[in-house]
């Protein structure tokens, strides 16, 4: 009869100097103001006909902040066509942040034929958007708007500087 015994020492061997020598990078948790940020930003865009959203948490980078930031955001595709009642997912995000008393940081605003940016604040959390389309171009020939539109936006804390 054979009698098996368990040797520690493969134990030991296996979470030795190679396991102590392996990194593992663990991501930040997500601050609660910040989840709640995104999910009010999230039921704002769903309710916006037309849109598929694309919901993720991680680090996100803009020309506009020095250093890259933690935080969630959302990937928006939308549809100017389908918005026309409603309005278009950026102007939807712009109003409500609004009209839940954040505040808006003028220094990260700007618009044009073929994009939209714009931040609000609140409390230790900042949020930027960034809308951008085709808006079409005078000319000969003139080339009519296109319908589609996409939306990026981001949510962290704490919030990013007032100026740039």
């Amino acid at each position: 009869m054979r009698v098996l015994t368990f040797c520690p020492l493969i134990l030991i061997v296996a979470a030795g100097p190679a396991a102590s020598q392996t990194k593992v990078e663990r991501q930040p948790i997500l601050p609660l103001s910040v989840r709640a940020a995104c999910d009010m930003a999230f039921a704002i865009a769903r309710a916006t006909p037309g849109v598929s959203i694309r919901r993720s948490t991680g680090t996100f980078r803009d020309e506009t902040l020095r250093e890259p930031v933690f935080g969630c955001g959302l990937a928006i595709s939308g549809s100017f066509k389908r918005a026309e009642k409603t309005g278009d997912a950026a102007t939807r995000l712009r109003d409500s942040f609004m009209a839940q008393d954040w505040t808006e940081m003028p220094a990260y605003g700007a618009d044009g034929t073929d994009g939209t940016s714009f931040a609000f604040r609140k409390a230790a959390v900042s949020c930027l958007v960034r809308g951008t389309w085709d808006g079409g171009a005078d000319g000969e020939p003139a080339l009519p708007p296109k319908d589609w539109y996409k939306v990026a936006m981001f949510c962290t804390s704490p919030t990013f500087p007032q100026s740039r």
